[in-house]
């Protein structure tokens, strides 16, 4: 599938406000600075149009794009150079969105579920550093472990039931039936906390920008947190819209 056919595919889906992928879209610039900020900005307007829909991203892209008090300068046109054979192609990227529903769910385990629970211990460690060793300044996140923790057990307690009820039945493929629909239903209110959480995290480290004091470790946090958070929202709308919406056949 061609990235216009899936832009044009979640346009008609239904796609978020601009809201949500401008914030996205300006923590990852602050998380990462000007050095990386190009990466990172593929790599978050990639995950953006998936999560949050291609109206939201297409402005998203366009606001940066044209704000020239911000964006870098383009570099000088580098010299000629004598021609040399084209690059090998690189691999085309995996569009989950065409593949089974079994494959689907090995894909939300081994990466998504696994990736929370790998990224979670250290997330925690750092913001308990933070809260600890900056405890005077005004800045200090406080109240971030305690609530970063709160998330962590529910992430771990969602997964759970999905990987012991929920996702067994859906790599069969089946589709609907109440003994489905309930669960899916409940494990989409979860996804609506986990994104209120988020939030509250954002909001309590500033967009996830550290002050201009900040230690190396402090920025590396934020930078973490940012990554993670983006990553839970593709995570989430890989489940809402894709998983689940083919189990009740709102989605072919």
């Amino acid at each position: 599938m061609t990235l216009l056919t899936q832009l044009t595919d979640l346009a008609r889906r239904g796609p978020a406000t601009a809201r949500a992928v401008l914030r996205d879209l300006d923590d990852t610039i602050r998380a990462h600075g000007a050095a990386g900020a190009t990466r990172a900005l593929l790599r978050q307007l990639d995950a953006s149009y998936r999560a949050h829909g291609v109206a939201g991203t297409t402005r998203a892209l366009a606001r940066y794009l044209g704000d020239a008090g911000r964006a870098p300068a383009p570099a000088p046109a580098p010299a000629p150079v004598p021609a040399s054979p084209p690059p090998e192609p690189a691999p085309r990227a995996v569009s989950w969105e065409l593949r089974s529903q079994a494959e689907l769910v090995d894909h939300l385990e081994r990466h998504y579920h696994a990736g929370v629970r790998r990224a979670l211990p250290a997330l925690l460690a750092g913001a308990r550093q933070i809260e600890r060793e900056h405890a005077g300044h005004p800045a200090v996140p406080a109240g971030l472990h305690d609530r970063l923790s709160s998330l962590a057990s529910e992430l771990e307690g969602h997964m759970q039931r999905e990987e012991a009820v929920l996702f067994p039945a859906l790599r069969t493929g089946v589709r609907g039936g109440r003994d489905l629909d309930m669960p899916m239903r409940m494990m989409e209110r979860d996804h609506d906390t986990h994104a209120d959480q988020l939030d509250e995290l954002r909001a309590l480290t500033g967009g996830w920008t550290p002050p201009p004091d900040a230690p190396a470790a402090w920025r590396e946090l934020y930078a973490a947190l940012a990554a993670f958070a983006a990553e839970l929202r593709e995570h989430v709308y890989l489940e809402n819209n894709v998983l689940f919406a083919r189990a009740t056949g709102e989605r072919g």
